[in-house]
C-alpha cells in the first residue's frame, strides 16, 4: 500500500464559448427592454415587457451561468474527478489504476475506457488533445508503479 500524497494536477473547466448564446440573450433582453419601454403607455404592457425580459434574461443567462461555473474536470495524480449539474447532482470520480485506455475521438471528446464499468465521456474540453496526453502518460506511470510495488 502507497502513502504518497494525491495531488491536484489541473482543474478543466469546458470551453467558455458555451456562454456566446446566452450571453448574446442578455444583451438582447437589456436591448429591447431599453428600446421598448418608451413605446409602451400602459403600466400593464410595461410589466409584460419587463417580466418577458426578466425571464429571457434568467432562463437565457443566468441559469447557463451556473451550470458553466459549477461544472468542472479533476485530474489529479491518482484520479479524474468529473463534476456537473446545476447543484453538483452528477459526480463521478475514476481512479487511473482502474483504467484500460484513453481515445481522444475528432469531436474533441475523450473516452476513458475504465474496467468494469461505463466510460467516461469528457466532452468539450479545451486542448482536449493535450489533456489526453497527459491522461495516457499519467495512466502509464500508475501502472508501471504499481507493477513495481508487486
Amino acid at each position: 500500500m502507497s502513502f504518497e500524497e494525491e495531488v491536484l494536477l489541473a482543474r478543466v473547466r469546458a470551453r467558455g464559448s458555451r456562454l456566446l448564446l446566452p450571453t448574446l440573450l442578455l444583451c438582447v433582453a437589456a436591448f429591447l427592454s431599453t428600446f421598448l419601454s418608451s413605446h409602451f403607455d400602459q403600466q400593464w404592457q410595461l410589466t409584460a415587457l419587463y417580466s418577458v425580459c426578466g425571464a429571457v434574461a434568467v432562463l437565457g443567462f443566468v441559469v447557463p451561468l451556473i451550470r458553466y461555473l459549477t461544472a468542472w474536470t479533476d485530474i489529479t495524480t491518482a484520479q479524474i474527478i468529473t463534476r456537473a449539474g446545476i447543484f453538483g447532482q452528477r459526480y463521478r470520480a475514476v481512479a487511473l489504476a482502474n483504467v484500460d485506455r484513453i481515445e481522444l475521438e475528432t469531436s474533441r471528446t475523450i473516452t476513458v475506457h475504465v474496467n468494469g464499468e461505463e466510460p467516461l465521456l469528457l466532452v468539450g474540453l479545451p486542448k482536449a488533445k493535450l489533456i489526453a496526453q497527459e491522461i495516457i502518460s499519467l495512466n502509464t506511470s500508475k501502472h508501471a508503479y504499481l507493477q513495481g510495488a508487486k
